[in-house]
């Protein structure tokens, strides 16, 4: 690991705490993922590995001066990943060398699933399991469980992500933060036009991390401001 990256990390771990930017980095190319991700003013970057067009040479990643999420969604999570899953756990794993956190669907298959958080604890790489629906949001109980089942795959930190129908649903994604039982970090987003306040109000409530894009037409998500726009909102309200 790089110095630059090292003091990087060090310096993310005391000062940032849980209110983290992450740039969600979508380049098609490896060359360009990693001169994005550097030039970004992200805290950390989520690097989504099924926007790549091949991944051969994916091992020049480890040049991103940056804290990195690696993740792979595949196509029936909302991702862009059409190969088996046997390939695609495939590349989480060569991905591992070089990042800080996994990024694993928990409706990934068990078995699948569990080779991935394995290999990342044995690598001292946190783990996120991560739920997204892009068509609703669920109600209370089922947000609530789904958190629990993420928690119990061996998420060191738990992620949801739904699409909201009115500000009620927002509310209630949010609403987690302010009464997390978990005893772990979680990341909730509330995606589209409607959601894009959630960016912000996680923020404040307590999400570990809020997603936001490097620049205009990088939007990895519905509804998600850039870097610098969220910078300016959270440089007013603290």
């Amino acid at each position: 690991m790089s110095l630059d990256r090292t003091v990087s990390k060090l310096k993310l771990s005391i000062e940032n705490g849980l209110k983290m930017i992450c740039a969600s980095i979508t380049e098609s190319l490896v060359n360009e993922m990693v001169k994005t991700a550097n030039s970004t003013h992200a805290d950390i970057v989520e690097i989504r590995l099924d926007y790549l067009k091949e991944f051969e040479g994916i091992e020049k990643l480890k040049e991103i001066r940056k804290p990195l999420i690696a993740t792979c969604m595949p196509k029936w999570e909302g991702g862009k990943f059409k190969g088996s899953e046997d390939e695609r756990i495939s590349i989480l794993q060569d991905s591992i060398k070089f990042s800080d956190y996994i990024s694993i669907e928990l409706r990934t298959k068990v078995g699948l699933r569990n080779k991935i958080i394995n290999e990342a604890r044995e690598n001292s790489v946190r783990v996120i399991v991560s739920y997204h629906d892009f068509e609703k949001t669920p109600d209370e109980e089922e947000i609530l469980e789904i958190l629990k089942n993420e928690k119990e795959a061996g998420g060191d930190i738990v992620k949801i992500a739904f699409m909201p129908k009115d500000y009620e649903d927002v509310l209630r994604t949010m609403k987690v933060l302010v009464e997390n039982k978990l005893e772990i970090p979680i990341i909730a987003i509330s995606l589209g036009e409607l959601g894009k306040i959630s960016r912000i109000l996680g923020h404040l409530f307590g999400s570990y991390m809020t997603f936001a894009s490097p620049g205009k037409g990088k939007e990895s998500a519905p509804g998600q401001l850039t870097v610098d726009e969220l910078k300016k909102v959270f440089d007013i309200l603290e």
